[in-house]
């Protein structure tokens, strides 16, 4: 038996996979990630499921899981950074401010919108590689709840909260994906 908090998580985990994949393949409206199977996952489901030769039905039965994990698997490696990459910038005054445009604020960008699900004072923001006013405001928010200066500006403290709580959110040890009432 599961804890709602449990199939939350589980959801959350199928979303994050399905939006990848619709990511990957130039989805107008891809799925955005908030641990409710509502009709626009069971609609990404269905989709997965036709373009795959799967079932349709809608359902994330184990099979469809299965596939849409296989497929999510493929696209990070795919992606994965090499070791040496840092992500925040090596100098250690630099700090990520409006009207900056880098791969740096792409990785920003990527874990405020990861977050976001988690914390409705968090919108999701555009990932563009450019420090906009979405991001600006996004930032803002954030440094309110881990109780930082409220500038809006992404300082080293700032980047380490963020960072810590996107590693403590995805780095949860998978549960078993067999979800009963």
């Amino acid at each position: 038996m599961y804890t709602d908090a449990q199939k939350r998580s589980h959801i959350f985990d199928l979303q994050t996979f399905l939006r990848r994949i619709q990511q990957s393949e130039g989805s107008a409206a891809p799925l955005v990630p908030d641990g409710i199977f509502g009709a626009q996952t069971a609609a990404a489901v269905r989709e997965y499921q036709q373009q795959h030769c799967l079932p349709v039905t809608g359902i994330a039965d184990q099979r469809t899981w299965n596939a849409i994990y296989a497929s999510y698997a493929a696209l990070i490696a795919a992606d994965a950074l090499p070791m040496q990459t840092a992500f925040f910038p090596p100098e250690s005054d630099t700090v990520l401010k409006p009207g900056a445009k880098s791969p740096s604020v792409y990785v920003l960008q990527l874990m405020l919108s990861e977050i976001a699900p988690h914390y409705n004072r968090i919108a999701a923001v555009p990932l563009t590689g450019e420090y906009d006013s979405d991001t600006q405001a996004a930032v803002r928010r954030a440094q309110q709840i881990f109780q930082l200066p409220q500038t809006g500006l992404t300082d080293r403290a700032t980047w380490q909260a963020l960072a810590g709580l996107h590693n403590a959110l995805f780095r949860r040890t998978p549960l078993g994906w067999s979800m009963k009432e």
